[in-house]
């Protein structure tokens, strides 16, 4: 079966190479390469077309800079006919037999959408591996332990999977949204009729940027998040089941996000917060789903969503007496 790989390529000239060799010495040979030079500054068009003229599994595309998401749309209307997609970052780059094994698993259980491989998180440092248990999960599960937002493995990185084309069909990512994995994760395992396969190996090296000082200029705006997975649920605008989920998932992304805010100074954090009220208004009206299945943590995040301030400074509080000691 023909995999798909898609690549935005953008800024990476370090890397580029690293990226498409690693491709390219696969194991497993019937691949469609789509390379998207996303209008890089760099020569990473230039590269993207020497590999191109090389081997005639790679098509190489050229646009205009839009950012990742337009880049992936772009090569999601160039798959054709393979019956298997999944992505790579191009400052990334696979171990050997990935792909191999994860067409294989896919080719001998038919009753499987999308495959999951564990990965290397890789710094300036060290590389520390993330190996998961091998689990085999019904779509349900998978979209439970997705929306807890807790896992390392179920998770929004796209570049971890190999799905079947009928899964994500049609689907693309939104354009202009900084963290546009999360609802196209989120919709590629609520369309899915099959189940969900974690395998035991590690098959992406990805590398990490070491993070930028924290400052009040820096701090992300979670609101474009947050506003794109409200768009998801006006797609499906008659499904409980959906707005269930993706108020869940909302509800424990900003839930993650507050807790970070409260590592800031506390006129900072608190300014931050009053950019989230209206959003927290529209999320506890609305169902939520205890995919933790800890009646404890269920409990903290309905008193955030019931009383946002007081739940804030109490973490505050007890933050800041905790490093006092």
């Amino acid at each position: 079966m023909k995999l798909a790989v898609i690549v935005p390529v953008y800024k990476v000239k370090p890397y580029l190479r690293q990226c498409i060799e690693s491709i390219l010495s696969q194991s497993y040979q019937d691949l469609k390469v789509i390379l998207v030079d996303d209008g890089s500054p760099d020569s990473c068009g230039a590269i993207c077309d020497e590999y191109a003229a090389r081997d005639p599994r790679i098509l190489a595309l050229h646009k205009p800079n839009g950012g990742q998401s337009s880049a992936r749309n772009l090569a999601l209307q160039h798959i054709d006919d393979c019956p298997l997609v999944t992505f790579l970052d191009s400052d990334d780059w696979l171990e050997p037999d990935i792909y191999q094994k994860g067409v294989s698993y896919l080719t001998v259980h038919p009753e499987v959408s999308i495959i999951n491989y564990g990965y290397n998180l890789v710094t300036e440092e060290k590389t520390i591996p993330l190996i998961p248990a091998e689990e085999h999960l019904t779509r349900g599960e998978a979209l439970l332990r997705y929306v807890a937002t807790t896992s390392n493995i179920i998770n929004t990185m796209v570049w971890s999977r190999i799905y079947r084309r009928e899964v994500i069909d049609g689907l693309t990512f939104t354009e202009g949204c900084k963290w546009e994995d999360v609802v196209y994760a989120l919709e590629a395992l609520y369309r899915c009729t099959g189940g969900y396969h974690i395998l035991p190996l590690v098959g992406v090296n990805y590398r990490s940027k070491r993070p930028g000082a924290m400052t009040s200029e820096l701090l992300p705006d979670k609101r474009s998040l947050l506003w794109d997975i409200e768009s998801a649920i006006q797609r499906y605008p008659d499904d409980a089941h959906f707005l269930a989920l993706a108020n869940t998932l909302a509800t424990n992304c900003l839930w993650y996000h507050i807790k970070y805010l409260s590592s800031f100074t506390y006129s900072v954090a608190v300014g931050e917060l009053e950019r989230y009220l209206p959003i927290i208004e529209e999320l506890k009206a609305r169902p939520y789903l205890d995919a933790f299945h800890s009646a404890s943590k269920v409990r903290k995040v309905k008193l955030f969503l019931a009383y946002p301030r007081t739940s804030f400074a109490i973490r505050t509080l007890v933050r800041t007496l905790l490093s006092r000691k």
